[in-house]
């Protein structure tokens, strides 16, 4: 093979670096990847594409979100909402649709939606918070009870 670099296996980094414009994490490292470092320096490569990448005006939007977990079964959904601070879950006030559970009332005027993986029946939630987490247990519209029949009057 003719030209600068014979071996098509063996990597010119330097001309790589410049090409993507920056230094690669692995550079200066005889043509081995991580060489002598183990793989830490992927886990510290990627830090630093991601810090550089999301802004810093972000991080405060989320950070009075509660994490949540989704259970289907059968009949129920259930929804678990980690809130940690007791105070806090007092002072929530939860709202409920046939798709979401709204909470509202979080910090700086917040208010968090959970979208729910089935269609329920409001009414039939029952709420209990315990040891930091607020878990609603929900019950499934039955599949034929998707549409209610309104009587219609005429005047």
């Amino acid at each position: 093979m003719e030209g600068p670099n014979p071996n098509p296996f063996e990597m010119n980094w330097k001309q790589f670096e410049q090409f993507f414009g920056g230094k690669m994490p692995f550079a200066g490292q005889a043509g081995v990847p991580g060489a002598g470092e183990g793989m830490a320096w992927v886990e510290n490569y990627v830090k630093d594409v991601l810090r550089q990448a999301m802004p810093a005006a972000e991080a405060p939007s989320i950070k009075h979100h509660f994490h949540t977990e989704i259970f289907d079964t059968h009949k129920s959904v259930i929804v678990k909402v980690h809130i940690p601070d007791r105070a806090q879950a007092r002072r929530l006030r939860l709202l409920l649709s046939v798709s979401q559970v709204r909470l509202e009332n979080l910090p700086d005027d917040n208010t968090q939606t959970i979208r729910l993986t089935s269609p329920i029946v409001p009414g039939s939630c029952k709420a209990v918070y315990r040891q930091g987490v607020l878990q609603l247990h929900l019950r499934k519209q039955a599949a034929d009870n998707l549409f209610h029949e309104i009587d219609i009057r005429f005047s």
